[in-house]
């Protein structure tokens, strides 16, 4: 029988080892992860037994080691008794080592010396249910999760559909890396996991199972209003530990190397998957203010709002965007910043510059409408003494300047004229830089960092050159302009020209001081000309400091992403990719829309975009070809928007006149603007259901703009 064993203990072996390296072989050749996990998770159900037949292996040469010893001892003990008992003696010794290692280890678990006897011996009696558990257990982990019909062996190419075994792989994956510290090394390959619909599939199915509510004694650090994983499981530990990272690299940032730096960016990337293509609430991740100045920060760093960033890691820049844009339109929403107060305020200094007296919103449109009509004939004279002096400009005589200022005195004049009208006009400036430095300090300056978006900046001093105060990028044809202005700097560009003609009209300047205004002067033939035909900037940004006010910062942080969506027109993604996640910032910035469905400012940004994308050469947003996708998305929200609205609906009157007014003609090139013009009246004009109450705001919307 010793033989038997010991014979069967080998084949044994033999076989386990055969098995596993068949197992094992496609398992080795798979660079996929979640493919890799598929496989991992398919072998421990499918071949469950196997470790079963290991386990029987030691207990067979235990048993043929013992049956060995008593038949050596029988038949000796027949041919000599003196050499049984000499033989008896060393056997004896090692048996009662054997057995005292059992009883050792029954009385200390720490006992360091066990065997296969007392790790039964413990189990039994530790915990006599364990057994019972362990069994039912395995029974429901093996035999269902066999390898099911229609599966196919561990090779068979995934579908784009996740099965509970993929669940559980993922599932396995995260509850080994959250124990065994390898957080790190998961965060660098996730992003890579994302770019198939099956994975993407699999990401969802484990999210969802950890959306239930905790229970109630389980503290978990979440955003209000945000679903609860369930307690213990590996996406909230593992959301957690990523957190761990961000505060890490937020306390440790000025000493950190490279290596971090680079864990960081994959960090981020990882955040940003799991947010937009898994459905994870961006408040598992913790304090969205804490994660948007590490997000600052690393924008800062890696130079993000570059093109050469953007074109030599298009997946990092395209995942830190949109991650960035859902930080800030939180960080404006929280509580405790003093953003609504500011843009109210600032508001209120635009109504104030309107001299005749209403409604506060009324007022403040009046005088939105009143600086924008000085920004506009302003531009009309410097651009018709710019064309006097052209081309010859100083090479003139002095006799020829003065004369031709005698023909330009009117523009000179007028411009005059202008400068005292808009006295006070400082006072806005200082209002709206109070606003931008509000929103600095509650987004860590995250705006300033997205691409495609530009920032002004109040200059203390004296009034700086024409060039310098319209110094806006552009975009094939399209300016880039800031989401907040300062009137009364860009005026006085303009108004210093003025007084420095007059002047040297007047014979009240220095040489030296007529060649500087002079160049001035030429220097407004180096201006885009759609940079001089800016229109209702003012008007715009009273709408962003109404949403502001009013909407919770909805309509300008879509504004916003349509700026960075049109710098990363050209990230070397696949398209599938980009909808993914492009669809998914635009639904987590969105997802609040009913808060702001009362907001005038809110509505008349999302319908001024509108226009622009229909409109060729209207606005900011005009002559840019966005995705079908994201547009549909906006005339949604648009649609919801609008659909109900209980407030004045000039604003939206304004809209349908001016969409309806446009007219491709016979350019074929129009053809998509005049099928997208259709679309947008649709989603416009849709019959409204019941009315709701209107706001108090409601009551004081702005009148109608004149056509």
């Amino acid at each position: 029988m010793s033989l038997v064993f010991s014979l069967c203990a080998a084949l044994a072996a033999t076989l386990v080892q055969q098995w596993a390296r068949a197992h094992l072989r496609p398992f080795q050749r798979q660079d996929s992860l979640l493919k890799t996990l598929w496989i991992q998770i398919v072998l421990s159900e499918g071949v469950g037994r196997l470790q079963v037949v290991a386990g029987v292996v030691p207990r067979l040469i235990h048993l043929s080691l013992i049956l060995f010893f008593l038949g050596l001892v029988h038949a000796i003990m027949i041919i000599n008794p003196f050499v049984a008992l000499v033989t008896i003696a060393p056997i004896f010794i090692c048996g009662f080592y054997y057995i005292y290692g059992v009883i050792a280890s029954i009385t200390n678990p720490r006992w360091p010396y066990q065997n296969w006897l007392s790790n039964c011996m413990l189990r039994h009696i530790r915990n006599p249910r364990l057994i019972l558990h362990n069994i039912m257990a395995r029974g429901r982990a093996i035999w269902p999760g066999k390898l099911e019909a229609g599966l196919g062996p561990p090779s068979t190419e995934l579908t784009t559909e996740s099965r509970p075994q993929d669940v559980r792989a993922l599932r396995w994956l995260l509850d080994r890396i959250n124990r065994g510290n390898k957080v790190e090394t998961l965060v660098l390959a996730i992003p890579a996991t994302f770019d198939q619909e099956w994975s993407r599939n699999v990401w969802k199915a484990v999210v969802g199972e950890a959306q239930s509510t905790a229970p109630a004694d389980v503290q978990v650090n979440l955003s209000p209003g945000m679903p609860h994983p369930r307690e213990g499981s590996p996406v909230l530990v593992f959301c957690a530990r990523v957190r761990q990272m961000f505060e890490t690299y937020n306390n440790e940032k000025d000493s950190l190397n490279d290596a971090a730096c680079k864990q960081m960016q994959g960090c981020v990337e990882t955040v940003a998957c799991l947010v937009f293509c898994a459905d994870v609430p961006s408040g598992w991740f913790g304090d969205i203010g804490e994660v948007g100045k590490v997000l600052s920060e690393v924008g800062h760093n890696e130079r993000v709002n570059k093109p050469l960033t953007i074109r030599s890691n298009p997946p990092f820049a395209a995942r830190w965007t949109c991650l960035s844009l859902v930080a800030i339109r939180q960080m404006v929403m929280a509580p405790g910043n003093r953003i609504r107060e500011l843009a109210g305020f600032a508001v209120s200094g635009i109504a104030r510059f309107q001299l005749d007296y209403g409604a506060p919103d009324v007022a403040a449109f009046n005088g939105a409408e009143r600086i924008d009509g000085y920004l506009k004939t302003a531009w009309e004279h410097v651009e018709y003494l710019h064309q006097a002096f052209e081309p010859q400009g100083m090479s003139r005589t002095e006799e020829e300047i003065k004369g031709i200022l005698d023909v330009c005195a009117l523009q000179i004049t007028e411009l005059e004229r202008i400068e005292n009208e808009a006295n006070g006009i400082d006072v806005i400036d200082w209002r709206i830089s109070l606003l931008q430095d509000a929103m600095d300090g509650a987004t860590g300056e995250l705006a300033r960092r997205l691409p495609g978006v530009l920032f002004d900046q109040l200059q203390q001093s004296e009034p700086i050159p024409i060039r310098k105060a319209f110094d806006f990028p552009l975009i094939g044809s399209t300016p880039i302009t800031p989401p907040f202005i300062f009137p009364e700097q860009q005026l006085q560009g303009l108004f210093a020209l003025g007084r420095g003609l007059r002047n040297i009209l007047e014979g009240n300047i220095l040489d030296g001081r007529n060649k500087e205004i002079f160049e001035s002067l030429a220097s407004i033939g180096n201006i885009p000309m759609p940079l001089r035909r800016l229109n209702h900037l003012m008007k715009r940004q009273l709408r962003r400091l109404q949403d502001l006010r009013d909407g919770g910062g909805l309509g300008f942080t879509i504004e916003l992403f349509f700026l960075a969506l049109r710098q990363l027109s050209s990230v070397s993604l696949t398209p599938e990719s980009k909808e993914i996640l492009y669809v998914g910032t635009f639904k987590v910035i969105t997802s609040g829309w009913v808060d702001s469905k009362h907001s005038f400012g809110t509505q008349a940004i999302l319908l001024d975009l509108v226009c622009d994308l229909v409109i060729q050469g209207r606005g900011v947003f005009s002559d840019i070809t966005y995705p079908t996708y994201i547009v549909d998305e906006l005339l949604e929200l648009v649609r919801k928007m609008v659909d109900g609205y209980g407030g004045l609906r000039t604003h939206i009157d304004d809209a349908v006149q001016e969409l309806r007014a446009f007219n491709p003609g016979e350019d074929q090139a129009l053809w998509d603007k005049a099928l997208l013009r259709d679309r947008a009246l649709k989603a416009i004009t849709t019959p409204p259901s019941q009315s709701t109450p209107p706001h108090d705001h409601d009551q004081i919307q702005t009148p109608a703009s004149p056509t």
